[in-house]
């Protein structure tokens, strides 16, 4: 075979190699765009259910959100919580913000996730059974400071305290399950 059949040969391969990965790609890239995400489809759901609009005395920041869902806790009976889930493009995606009624006061966090400070002498593997039982997942583990960050129950205006409540049977294994709290720079 002469050096130019070989360098025919090479560029054809190529070309060929090239398509194959660039079908490949679209191929997967079209199946993420088709996955729909379960919090964008609660945005219909507020919108036409009429969520209330965000207080004014919420960041700047806060207000850029999308509100997916609204409601009271524990009900809208007796409520002592107005608790909206946002949804943001460019920043954190998923956000809880809850005004307590009595005292007006805001809180912040994430929607989809809690933390977990582990015991002393607690590895993360520990979690498994916890995490399965409860069809969670380990998102993020942080072994210098022994804190497990796991998704959340559901997608529900609830779901931040009925998972940090689902996991207590387990307390033995942390020290604290609480809600991923989110800091605002200037707060």
């Amino acid at each position: 075979m002469k050096n130019s059949d070989r360098i025919i040969v090479y560029v054809v391969g190529l070309i060929l190699g090239i398509l194959l990965v660039s079908m490949i790609l679209s191929r997967r890239s079209a199946k993420e765009a088709a996955a729909q995400d379960p919090w964008v489809m609660h945005n219909v759901e507020a919108v036409a259910g009429g969520a209330e609009p965000l207080p004014e005395g919420m960041p700047a920041s806060i207000h850029k959100g999308r509100i997916i869902d609204f409601g009271y806790l524990p009900n809208a009976e007796s409520p002592s919580q107005r608790v909206w889930l946002l949804n943001f493009d460019k920043s954190y995606p998923y956000v809880r913000a809850v005004e307590t009624i009595s005292s007006g006061k805001f809180s912040y966090m994430a929607a989809d996730q809690i933390t977990i400070q582990l015991a002393d002498d607690v590895d993360v593997t520990k979690l498994k059974p916890m995490l399965d039982e409860l069809g969670l997942r380990l998102r993020m583990f942080n072994r210098k400071e022994e804190i497990a960050v796991i998704g959340v129950i559901n997608t529900q205006i609830d779901a931040v305290p009925a998972t940090i409540k689902a996991v207590q049977p387990w307390s033995d294994l942390f020290v604290s399950a609480r809600a991923d709290e989110l800091q605002f720079k200037g707060q």
